[in-house]
């Protein structure tokens, strides 16, 4: 397994309360080694105050939801996943702003490595 790219999503700016879907479906043969979640604000609130859920498509990984910040953090911080990500396969997040009055904007990044 070697590092290929990394694929970046944006999520774009979170009320306070609310809730932010999306996904991506592979265009190739991946493996997703590691997830990135940071967030761009400019008040740089930070990802404690964020919950996701995350999955290829029925395989959810996240068992509910978990804090964003589990995912924020240099390379040796970030959890190794390894979950397969064939071509056609869809990438799913949801993540909602815990924040009591403040929005967040966050984006993604994919570690994609090839078979």
């Amino acid at each position: 397994m070697a590092f290929y790219t990394f694929k970046q999503i944006e999520v774009g700016s979170i009320a306070a309360g609310n809730t932010a879907t999306g996904s991506w479906t592979a265009d190739d043969d991946y493996i997703i080694h590691k997830i990135y979640i940071k967030e761009a604000t400019e008040t740089e609130i930070g990802t404690r105050f964020l919950n996701v859920t995350l999955r290829v498509d029925n395989y959810v990984f996240t068992k509910d939801e978990v804090r964003a910040e589990i995912f924020d953090g240099y390379y040796g911080q970030v959890p190794e996943l390894n979950i397969e990500f064939g071509k056609g396969k869809t990438f799913y997040y949801s993540i909602t702003n815990e924040h009591s009055s403040s929005a967040i904007s966050p984006y993604i990044v994919l570690e994609l490595h090839k078979p």
